[in-house]
């Protein structure tokens, strides 16, 4: 019976740090559901026996064994196939054009184009290194506008270098 009581409290202390940094991250970059997935009865609310849910699922998932318990084995390799997935839904996400949830070789052709298109600057059919080159320091810095920002600054059109006056 002692163990047992041992194992409730660990559910419910894993369901409050679980709950607490789900929650925390639940925004646009998450996908905002992960609130709506512990929200069982879809009430707008979490109740204690959602979040303790919530946190027994994630346990179960985390005992790959299924011995009941959780090793640093099997934490870590949680995480990594945690990372693995978000990773694949972002480039699934990045990808699926037409978002059917499905990425096929015509999208991935219909992007090749497109990007070949922004990095020929010179329009000749071919990308040159200082093409590809440019692109990559035009991305990077944040696009045309704001090299464009930048390059009118510095010739003393934009004040304080800011060109947003």
């Amino acid at each position: 019976m002692k163990r047992q009581s041992i194992v409730l409290v660990a559910v419910a202390s894993m369901a409050a740090v679980a709950s607490t940094s789900v929650l925390a991250k639940d925004g646009p970059r998450r996908g905002g559901n992960i609130f709506k997935k512990a929200d069982l009865d879809n009430d707008g609310k979490l109740s204690l026996e959602e979040l303790v849910n919530q946190a027994t699922s994630r346990f179960d998932k985390a005992d790959a064994n299924k011995d009941g318990e959780i090793t640093a084995e099997e934490l870590a390799e949680a995480s990594r196939r945690q990372r693995s997935e978000r990773r694949a839904q972002r480039m699934l996400t990045r990808l699926d054009y037409n978002g059917d949830g499905k990425v096929t070789r015509s999208e991935l052709e219909d992007q090749a184009q497109k990007r070949f298109a922004l990095l020929d600057g010179n329009e000749d059919g071919f990308v040159e290194r200082d093409e590809m080159r440019r692109a990559f320091f035009s991305m990077r810095n944040g696009g045309e506008r704001r090299k464009k920002r930048r390059r009118s600054g510095r010739d003393g059109e934009g004040g304080d270098g800011g060109g947003d006056q």
